[in-house]
């Protein structure tokens, strides 16, 4: 095993990238160096930060608590040059900031020149570097077409700086432009214009969000290529910087202020700023800024490693960041097909695909990584892929950003995908999705966060090992268990999601820890099972919202029709961490031990709540003993129950035709007709004709208003 050195900008691929003073340029010349196990030592940039921000959870203002740059325009409609008309423009595409965006139209007549300007008033900004803007054209440009000029004179045309757009630009997408003057802007700037080198006759151009920023190397340097973060871990794509007022992006089509916001904890922050390593554009999603064909080995993966510092690489400070202008192109394609490839710390904006993968190889790993305002990878393999503290915030894809294909390879492999620490924030789509029919070798999804998702959080249909994961804010429910039976869970967060908290559809799930308790109050049901679907779950340590504005909905249970039941059912264990509390929700009422005070001596005691579907031919039911019985020997079990108030019909119950010699089908015992609002003892009593365990049942119905408690101490007698 190796170190290979590879340096995106300052590298040549004449060298061997066998030291850091022979550092190659490409990924793709370094594939042809590097075998199994070695590392491809990646250079990036280190986090800078400067001030502190506040940041709301749910929202995608970012308040800074100072201003970093200089707007130079924002609003509003220019002042055209002959044979140019100039709008504020509202419609599509719909600005990146603000409420408008300035739309230049070129007539047949207009060749080159001075298109419009915009005055911007007295501006000193020596203190400046950079210009930053979003630009969009209606048919694709060559490089050097147009030009950004800052001018001293409020006409525009006393030009100061000159800022070409050396890039092609694609058409009909915004594109963050960046560039550096290398040197102080004007001390006295007082309009900002855009200007034609080539032709731009019977063409359209926009432009959106201009303002000046500091050098590229400065602490405080923020730009809209730039990635920012409240904590140094989770990073955002900048729609628009204004004065203190900034907001994240996410797509292309995303419309100023209307990105998914920030997730975490509202509150003020050390505000923290990553640069690009490199900024590039290209003209389609197969079009990739890296290309890696080499191939690792099982136990022996080739590691393509960002964030080396830039003196020596010798140090792993910062990520690599590779932004791709405008979503049209992608990241790094691996195109080896065999597999078995790491990346670790890269970090991807503004792109299509940030990762190619191929479907069919093995081995891949994506570690401590980062996908802002990108799509997911370019395909889902089909063998197993490692995803951990890796963070996809809003981005795209289709169903769901990590969606595990249906395949029998994992059997084959005796190894599923694996991911852990992860969080998909803000998606277009579904956040985790385990298909159906994939639980040999079950797929593991561990310490995620899927939240603020246009889908679901987590759409779970087959067994895996699900535990410690967190699902808030999204629009289709936060966890679903579907066509699931058996699926066994742990440390659950489930909170401010619309439709439900829990969803479970055709499933029947035990979950050891759950967490429903939304800050503020949600209506939405904490469990939820969808109409025309079953449902059970077993529920342990469940922490619910309880409150009463808005009303608290603990469990949904399905409607499948007028008249008609679905059996499904909650039991809830140790409600609130509480041992004594336990509940049973069911389409017939609700069975509870939390409160509820027994016959003196008794160690618990049930309390019967029927519901409107609780009728003579379905009443509520719940097992109250199990009693162990011998052959041929009578046995009374003896309860004492009452009612809360006259009205429900209540008993006992031994359901005939189970246990031989007692009863038969369509023949119980039962006991004599509960009717006390005091306790009383009621009893049944049979003799088995083998030895046998007696399932003995509470019942009652008749009441919404009314109930049965049922309490030891029981007596039985044999």
């Amino acid at each position: 095993m190796s170190n290979k050195f590879v340096d995106l900008v300052g590298g040549s691929d004449a060298n061997n990238g066998s030291t850091f003073a022979l550092r190659k340029k490409t990924l793709s010349s370094a594939a042809a160096v590097a075998v199994a196990g070695d590392v491809i030592r990646v250079m990036g940039k280190p986090s800078t930060s400067s001030g502190t921000a506040t940041w709301t959870k749910g929202s995608p203002l970012v308040t800074l608590s100072a201003a970093m740059n200089q707007l130079l325009y924002g609003d509003g409609a220019w002042t055209a040059a002959a044979n140019v008309t100039a709008t504020a423009n509202t419609t599509a595409p719909t600005p990146k900031q603000g409420s408008n965006s300035s739309k230049l139209v070129c007539a047949a007549g207009f060749t080159t020149g001075k298109m419009a300007h915009f005055a911007t008033g007295a501006l000193n900004l020596s203190a400046y570097q950079q210009a930053s803007f979003w630009i969009y054209s209606t048919a694709a440009l060559a490089a050097n077409t147009l030009r950004l000029d800052l001018c001293s004179d409020a006409a525009g045309d006393t030009v100061v700086n000159s800022f070409t757009i050396n890039v092609a630009l694609n058409a009909n997408q915004w594109t963050a432009v960046t560039i550096d003057n290398g040197a102080a802007l004007g001390a006295t700037i007082n309009a900002v214009r855009l200007h034609a080198l080539i032709s731009m006759a019977s063409k359209t151009v926009l432009v959106d969000n201009i303002f000046a920023a500091k050098a590229p190397a400065s602490a405080d340097c923020l730009t809209l290529n730039t990635l920012i973060s409240p904590d140094n871990a989770v990073w955002y794509p900048v729609q628009s910087v204004s004065g203190t007022t900034v907001y994240v992006d996410a797509q292309a089509t995303t419309a100023a202020t209307l990105a998914k916001g920030y997730r975490g904890a509202t509150g003020s922050t050390t505000f923290y700023m990553l640069q690009p390593t490199v900024v590039s554009i290209g003209t389609g999603n197969t079009v990739y800024d890296q290309v890696f064909s080499g191939n690792g080995a099982s136990g022996n993966p080739i590691t393509i490693s960002g964030g080396w510092n830039t003196t020596d690489m010798s140090t792993q400070d910062g990520l690599t960041l590779i932004d791709r202008s405008d979503w049209k192109a992608s990241g790094i394609n691996l195109t080896g097909t065999t597999g078995y490839i790491t990346v670790d710390k890269m970090m991807f904006g503004h792109a299509a695909f940030p990762l190619g993968l191929v479907s069919t190889a093995r081995g891949y790993t994506v570690n401590n990584s980062g996908f802002a305002g990108t799509s997911s990878f370019s395909t889902m393999p089909t063998r197993a892929v490692t995803v951990d503290a890796s963070n996809f915030i809003n981005c795209t894809g289709t169903t769901a950003i990590l969606n595990i294909p249906a395949t029998g390879n994992y059997k084959t492999d005796n190894l599923n995908w694996s991911i852990t620490n992860t969080k998909v924030w803000g998606a277009a789509v579904a956040g985790i999705k385990v298909p159906l029919f994939v639980a040999a070798a079950p797929a593991t999804v561990t310490g995620c966060d899927c939240s603020g998702n246009t889908g679901l959080g987590f759409d779970i249909q087959s067994i895996c090992n699900f535990r410690s994961n967190t699902a808030e804010g999204n629009t289709l429910g936060g966890i679903n268990f579907q066509a699931i039976q058996g699926q066994v869970s742990y440390g659950l967060t489930a909170r401010g999601n619309t439709v439900g908290e829990v969803l479970l559809n055709n499933a029947d799930v035990e979950i050891y820890g759950l967490d429903t308790n939304t800050v503020g109050g949600s209506a939405v049901p904490q469990i939820s099972i969808p109409n025309n679907v079953s449902g059970h779950a077993v529920v342990s340590d469940w922490t619910q919202y309880t409150g009463g504005a808005p009303a608290a909905v603990l469990t949904k249970l399905g409607s499948p029709g007028t008249g008609r039941t679905a059996g499904n059912s909650v039991n809830s264990q140790r409600e609130g961490g509480v041992a004594a509390n336990n509940t049973t929700y069911t389409d017939y009422g609700t069975v509870t031990t939390t409160g509820v005070v027994g016959q003196p001596g008794s160690g618990i005691a049930w309390k019967l709540t029927p519901d409107t579907d609780a009728l003579s031919g379905g009443p509520l039911s719940i097992p109250v003993g199990k009693i162990a019985c011998p052959a041929n020997i009578p046995t009374t079990v003896r309860y004492w129950a009452k009612l809360s108030a006259a009205g429900p019909t209540a008993q006992l119950r031994v359901f005939g035709g189970r246990y031989p010699g007692v009863g038969s089908p369509g023949t119980d015992v039962v006991s004599a007709a509960i009717t006390g609002t005091t306790f009383a003892q009621y009893s049944v009593t049979f003799t088995p004709t083998e030895n046998c365990v007696v399932d003995v049942f509470a019942e009652v119905y008749g009441s919404t208003t009314q109930n049965l408690v049922v309490s030891g101490p029981v007596v039985v007698y044999q």
